[in-house]
């Protein structure tokens, strides 16, 4: 899978996606998955609020169903495979944008508790 970003005029951001040859695909495909080219353009101040944060977290797990619905035959394991492509596509490119509200947003809603630092006096 490759996840790139560019710089965009206006001070926005493009992520791509692509999802080559995945390891959870081997199952359903010998030689590999190719998957479409999923764009998804925000602008950056939109991740100084929580709101903005969570819509561009909620847009990249759309286009990282979309990527991996062809991984889901209706079977369990297929369903498993699509299932840990979405989670891996989507921690890919919450980790590409690298933008501490977005990974916020992201902890949150995998239930992961962000740890605080604490101050000693």
């Amino acid at each position: 899978m490759n996840t790139t970003k560019r710089q965009k005029p206006g001070n926005s951001l493009r992520i791509v996606f692509t999802a080559l040859t995945m390891g959870l695909a081997a199952a359903t495909n010998a030689g590999g998955f190719v998957g479409p080219d999923v764009a998804v353009t925000y602008e950056v101040r939109s991740l100084g609020t929580e709101q903005g944060a969570t819509q561009l977290l909620q847009r990249i797990e759309g286009a990282a169903q979309r990527i991996c619905a062809p991984l889901d035959h209706g079977t369990p394991n297929s369903r498993n495979n699509a299932k840990g492509c979405r989670q891996q596509v989507t921690a890919a490119a919450v980790s590409k944008v690298n933008h501490p509200m977005l990974q916020a947003a992201y902890d949150s809603a995998t239930g992961v508790e962000t740890p605080m630092a604490k101050l000693d006096r």
